[in-house]
């Protein structure tokens, strides 16, 4: 029965049971897994995403460590998804930590073009993602039913933007503080993802301004078969233009107020790249082996 090694990492956290875990399936060039399969094998994970790596351009015995390009994919337990931060920072990690990569940074192919990881010193990387900034969105009666789900109310006066590659739906209500945000309780039914698909939305996030940080948010992805993902990497590719607009300012500091939380630190680069820097911390919780 052929095994594939599975490690399970907590991204955006220095400590484990913190930030958001994703499971990291190493694939060898010589052993390369089916679409079917990695959605079965994130589907038996059962958490937010499950990150599928394989090494490029290199072969052999060492290609994990040897490899500077590698393919990655991520799938949440329903579906592959074009983006996703936390699960790339997984894998920086499970390769410079549990693989062996002797590589100082890392390239990932992917479905939203090639992404850099940089290794830092004391599990901590960064990554730079495509920058995908918002716009505002016309308020439909979806749309107003949407914000609703979220706060029980629509007012005129909330922000309401969508960002055109992912499709992240962006809320601000500037009457709300981050303690509001972070003991909001949305009703996510059935009603909520038929408003939801036909406004061909992938996620929402709600943000405000924070007193101990520059911004927090929390993310929630029923359309991806994620009701709340804990701390979102791709959310700020959105939201680091979205504030950097509003604060006038490049760097923040983020916090994801969801149960488990998270820490960013988010750099939005208004370069030729279009990229945003994103640096985390992450740390291993299990490492195995999968049969399939």
């Amino acid at each position: 029965m052929p095994q594939y090694r599975i490690i399970t990492v907590d991204a955006f956290t220095e400590v484990p049971f913190k930030g958001n875990p994703a499971a990291v399936v190493a694939v060898p060039s010589n052993s390369p897994l089916d679409e079917t399969t990695m959605q079965k094998i994130a589907a038996e994970m059962n958490i937010s995403e499950t990150a599928f790596i394989m090494p490029l351009m290199v072969q052999g015995p060492e290609e994990f460590q040897q490899a500077r390009v590698f393919s990655l994919r991520w799938f949440t337990p329903t579906c592959e998804v074009k983006l996703c931060g936390h699960a790339t920072l997984a894998a920086a990690h499970a390769l410079k930590h549990e693989l062996g990569s002797e590589r100082e940074k890392i390239y990932f192919e992917t479905a939203s073009g090639q992404l850099l990881v940089y290794f830092g010193m004391v599990n901590d990387y960064s990554m730079n993602l495509p920058v995908d900034p918002p716009a505002p969105m016309p308020v439909t009666d979806d749309v107003k039913y949407i914000v609703e789900c979220m706060f029980d109310e629509y007012k005129p006066t909330m922000q309401v933007e969508i960002s055109p590659s992912l499709r992240y739906m962006v809320v601000y209500d500037p009457a709300r503080s981050s303690d509001d945000v972070a003991r909001l309780k949305p009703k996510l039914t059935p009603e909520l993802v038929a408003a939801g698909k036909r406004e061909n939305i992938i996620a929402v996030m709600v943000t405000s301004k924070s007193s101990t940080h520059d911004f927090c948010c929390r993310f929630f992805g029923p359309w991806c078969g994620i009701d709340e993902d804990p701390v979102t990497g791709s959310a700020y590719t959105v939201l680091g233009p979205f504030w950097q607009k509003r604060l006038g300012k490049k760097k923040f500091e983020a916090h994801q107020c969801s149960k488990r939380s998270g820490e960013l630190y988010v750099q939005t680069e208004v370069t030729d790249s279009n990229d945003v820097s994103i640096h985390g911390h992450a740390v291993t919780v299990v490492s195995g082996v999968i049969n399939i």
